[in-house]
Parts: C-alpha cells; sequence; structure tokens
C-alpha cells in the first residue's frame, strides 16, 4: 500500500473534485432550460386564465361598440 503524503492527499483531492464536478455537470445537462418547452416556466392554463381576464372588458366593448352600430344603420335606413 502507498502512503499517503501530502502531495498524494493533494492530487487525491483533485481527482474526486473533477469527478465531482464532472457528474454534476453530466447530471445537470440532462435537465431542460427553464421556459423551454419541456420546462416551461407558467403553465398553459394560468396564460389562458390570464388572456381571458385581460380580454373580457375588450369583448364587452366590443359588443357595446356593435350594437351601436347596429343601432346606428338602423337609424340611417330609417333616414333613406
Amino acid at each position: 500500500m502507498v502512503a499517503l503524503d501530502s502531495r498524494n492527499y493533494l492530487l487525491l483531492a483533485f481527482i474526486f473534485l473533477t469527478l465531482g464536478l464532472g457528474l454534476a455537470g453530466g447530471a445537470r445537462a440532462g435537465t431542460a432550460a427553464a421556459g423551454s418547452r419541456e420546462d416551461p416556466v407558467v403553465t398553459r392554463s394560468y396564460v389562458q386564465e390570464a388572456v381571458d381576464n385581460r380580454l373580457a372588458p375588450l369583448q364587452q366593448q366590443l359588443d357595446e361598440a356593435s350594437k351601436r352600430l347596429a343601432a346606428l344603420r338602423q337609424r340611417l335606413d330609417s333616414l333613406k
């Protein structure tokens, strides 16, 4: 058996450190990046709800404008 002096301890520590970093990097390489299709930051249902909440007032304004337009067309037709 080889006697471990300070230089051998340093070499052994370097080998274990290199091996540990290599394994940690390999394990991390298998994970998807945050925000990618495989690992989305938010769920589709959250986005859909947020969009629906923002669009609801706009849809209401559009419906009201359509009713006003229909009333104006009817009034215009009655003037002809």
